[in-house]
């Protein structure tokens, strides 16, 4: 296959999944004031919520997902981001779901560039834990961590505990000071 055509599959691949996160970011979620939101959060959950025990600083906690947050449905996953004190800066996020008997939707895009068309389908698919990145220990737990390129602070870092995926992300935090906050997660 010609260079340019993998190239072209892989700027609409990116594109694609950027539209995406803006259309995830443009949700309102929901603002957490206090440790209540969080034990509403965990009853609705079909998994047990982990969350940091102990924070670097003062900080705010948004639940993004899942939104809106509606205690009479189950809630399968969760996403949770952690701004500084003045919620303006993104200090890290966690998202976390069930590791076995999860579903996940993969996007398949199929590009002809010979007759200017493309198509999109969705494939759902078991979720199966990513094993890329390098050996963690979290609390006798092996995770796994990836760092961001060019050297920014942080990555993502995941693992699995009692049945609950986690993973961790952050552009702020070190990757020393994201691994205290994942072996403080009760």
């Amino acid at each position: 296959m010609p260079k340019w055509i993998v190239s072209l599959i892989f700027v609409f691949t990116l594109s694609v999944g950027i539209n995406n996160d803006l259309l995830i970011a443009s949700a309102k979620p929901t603002q957490a004031f206090s440790n209540v939101d969080l034990d509403k959060l965990q009853t609705a959950a079909d998994f047990k919520l982990f969350t940091p025990s102990y924070l670097v600083e003062n900080y705010k906690l948004e639940i993004k997902e899942p939104y809106p947050f509606d205690l009479r449905q189950s809630v399968s996953k969760v996403r949770l981001h952690f701004f500084d004190e003045s919620g303006q800066t993104y200090l890290f996020g966690i998202e976390e779901h069930k590791a076995g008997g999860y579903k996940v939707n993969r996007v398949v895009i199929n590009v002809d560039v010979r007759n200017r068309s493309s198509t999109t389908r969705t494939i759902v698919e078991d979720f199966k834990f990513n094993e890329h990145g390098e050996k963690m220990n979290i609390n006798g737990i092996e995770g796994r961590f990836e760092p961001w390129a060019n050297h920014i602070p942080g990555g993502y870092l995941r693992w699995v505990q009692n049945d609950t995926f986690i993973e961790m992300d952050s552009g702020e935090l070190t990757k020393e000071e994201m691994i205290a906050l994942a072996k403080s997660m009760r």
